[in-house]
């Protein structure tokens, strides 16, 4: 929603480049509006629409082939779902550094579950950088050279 004509007010560039972006190649209906009146009558529109419409196709009362979940029903599958631990978002971190595929994640994972963990081996090292970069890969052969010095590089935030 935007307040305004981006295309005859003194509107900054990327303003105008960000409605075009989002109606064009996002997809997106962008709304627009006079002022601050007409914006807040607007999301009141729009708001009992989206009522209007839930309530008439996803009430608890509604066919139960319906898409939408109640509340209820998404907290019970949100509460069945597996716990997602820090070491599972860890190792997906790791999965995105230049040469670790999933074997090498798990591998740097069961070795150390956390990024701090991995640190303070790191930092046990007193700065030998060159021993710090091949820590890994003398603690377990699935983790090669190039992988072990990408996460020694990624754990520091370098590059």
């Amino acid at each position: 929603m935007v307040e305004g004509d981006p295309n005859t007010v003194d509107a900054p560039e990327s303003v105008k480049t960000a409605c075009c972006t989002t109606a064009i190649l996002e997809g997106f209906d962008v709304q627009r509006t006079t002022g601050y009146a007409d914006t807040e009558k607007k999301y009141g529109h729009l708001t009992r629409s989206i009522i209007d419409y839930y309530s008439t196709h996803f009430s608890a009362g509604a066919d139960s082939s319906r898409l939408c979940l109640t509340y209820d029903e998404f907290v019970k599958r949100c509460s069945d779902l597996k716990k997602v631990t820090v070491k599972d978002v860890f190792a997906l971190q790791l999965m995105q550094v230049h040469l670790v595929t999933e074997e090498v994640a798990l591998a740097v994972t069961r070795l150390y579950p956390t990024v701090l963990s991995l640190a303070q081996a790191y930092s046990m090292l007193d700065g030998d950088r060159r021993a710090q970069e091949k820590m890994l890969m003398n603690k377990t052969d699935l983790v090669k050279a190039g992988a072990s010095e990408a996460i020694f590089k990624f754990v520091w935030a370098e590059g």
